[in-house]
């Protein structure tokens, strides 16, 4: 019996098709979704759920459904309200503190065992805090752990996550999976992780052409490696069938320029007859005439195979984003000396100086002060005890993109954080990085988190100068594979400071990082 299943959606907006025609059926068990950025894959869960109306089609939904959203994760001021248990919570804590409500009693009469659950799911996800703890002092692990919390103590939902490893250190992700193998209603995830579509016992994968069923992991890659090799054949052949027209048709041109040449000859000689001689003339014109237009439609219909490869290639060819070269300043990009971090325990002091040029991984567990160490080292946390010295020349890319301008375009934040580039430059570039002239021009709200982070790199990639120190907070979250080989190439050309967190080791190592300070 199917959890969840839907047929021939379809949603267009503003008179764009963004999908049509999807089908599936999904049981309990893990289903992955998967796809390049952009595609379609959050607006296609926030269908399902019913969030947004399709276009066409019908989804039946059997099963409680429970969505996580990617970019809003956490709602309510407390852990109680993010976790949906408030009115239970604040019942418990009358109770216990002996002004208990007329009908509180009522209230929590088959859920005396529910507090201890709470705790548990907590405390498993490794957020060891009251249920009073106000969200916002949480970090953008702790708050993932958290919604994802909210998720599964909902043990009998189908469960939508999107892109539910995200900000996630390891142990998190350990504890991610466990949670996904454990629970018993469901799940279809939007991930680019191999470690969790490893997980999954089907794979949908949404492209350009529509949705496709897989079976595990293993049985993808296999799949998209015959994809890979039958495109490289087809394009093979299609050049070598270019070649032979070209071949065939110069062969042509030639046997008729020799008849003509051998017809003028003749004529000279006045060995044949004028009448004979001008048929003979017409018919080769004739036969050129019609050589030409055959040869037309032939390279036409070629031409047309071409740009549909060309359009499949560029989904495969790894994208590129050079920096610009960097304005060279001091040769201490900052020192901390003695600095204690907001939220940290007291006493705890951090000590660190990187140099121009040098690449540093900034680890710890979520809530260990990674991201606050970052906001002060731009300028957008206040110094509470020791010295900072740091270069003016510092960008600060945080989780959020906070840079961007939601309701304005991807063109329009450009124009804004880079002037002094045209529209037309900034719409070429976007093209390049797959945000061609409908979403370039679309609000930055309506893209996909990679799109956005695409923006926000050719924002700090697109001016004259790259600055002198550049601090990256977890800025590979939200991105398939081919965007994620498009941020780590951009960032080997970086020749400025580099200050990377990130739980990726591979996309660490791509990046090149040398050094690595623990917090």
């Amino acid at each position: 019996m199917s959890a969840l299943a839907f047929s021939n959606l379809a949603v267009e907006f503003n008179h764009s098709v963004l999908f049509s025609n999807l089908s599936a059926s999904l049981s309990a068990g893990i289903t992955a979704l998967a796809g390049v950025n952009g595609i379609g894959k959050s607006v296609l869960l926030k269908v399902l759920s019913g969030d947004i109306l399709a276009t066409q089609g019908q989804v039946q939904r059997p099963a409680r459904l429970y969505r996580v959203d990617q970019l809003q994760m956490v709602t309510g001021p407390r852990i109680a309200d993010a976790l949906g248990v408030a009115e239970l919570f604040e019942c418990f804590q009358r109770i216990g503190q002996g002004c208990a409500r007329g009908d509180d009693l009522d209230k929590v009469a088959d859920h005396w065992h529910e507090p201890a659950l709470w705790r548990s799911i907590l405390e498993q996800a490794g957020l060891y805090k009251p249920l009073d703890t106000r969200t916002e002092s949480l970090s953008g692990g702790e708050r993932v752990r958290l919604a994802l919390c909210a998720a599964f103590i909902r043990k009998d939902a189908f469960l939508l996550l999107d892109e539910p490893g995200n900000h996630l250190d390891i142990d998190g992700k350990q504890w991610l999976k466990q949670c996904l193998q454990a629970h018993a209603g469901g799940v279809l995830m939007v991930s680019h992780d191999p470690e969790l579509l490893s997980l999954a016992t089907q794979i949908l994968e949404l492209n350009q052409h529509g949705l496709t069923v897989h079976g595990s992991y293993p049985v993808w890659q296999m799949w998209q490696q015959l994809q890979e090799q039958a495109l490289a054949r087809r394009i093979h052949g299609l050049e070598k069938q270019t070649r032979q027209l070209v071949r065939e048709h110069q062969d042509n041109l030639r046997k008729s320029t020799r008849r003509r040449q051998q017809g003028e000859k003749l004529r000279r000689e006045g060995s044949q007859g004028k009448l004979l001689l001008d048929a003979k003339a017409d018919q080769a014109q004739r036969s050129l005439a019609r050589e030409q237009v055959r040869h037309k439609q032939q390279e036409e219909s070629l031409q047309s195979s071409r740009q549909q490869l060309s359009v499949q290639r560029e989904l495969l060819t790894i994208q590129r984003l050079p920096f610009p070269p960097v304005q060279r300043g001091q040769q201490v990009v900052f020192t901390l000396c003695g600095v204690e971090l907001p939220f940290s325990k007291a006493g705890r002091r951090v000590n660190w100086t990187v140099r121009q040029g040098e690449r540093w991984r900034l680890s710890g567990r979520n809530g260990s002060g990674k991201s606050s160490l970052l906001k002060l080292l731009a300028g957008l946390l206040p110094l509470r005890n020791g010295e900072c010295r740091r270069c003016s020349g510092a960008v600060y890319l945080d989780q959020h993109l906070s840079m961007l301008d939601p309701a304005a375009s991807a063109v329009s934040n450009l124009m804004r954080l880079v002037p002094g580039r045209s529209e037309t430059d900034w719409r070429t570039w976007l093209g390049s990085l797959r945000l061609a002239a409908d979403k370039a021009l679309l609000p930055v709200a309506a893209l996909s988190g990679g799109e956005r982070l695409k923006v926000a790199v050719l924002a700090l990639a697109g001016g004259e100068e790259a600055p002198e120190l550049l601090l990256l907070d977890e800025p590979d979250n939200h991105l398939d594979a081919d965007s994620r080989q498009l941020l780590a190439n951009s960032l080997a050309t970086y020749q400025g400071a580099l200050v990377l967190v990130s739980h990726q080791q591979s996309f660490v190592d791509a990046v090149t990082v040398h050094h690595e300070f623990s917090l």
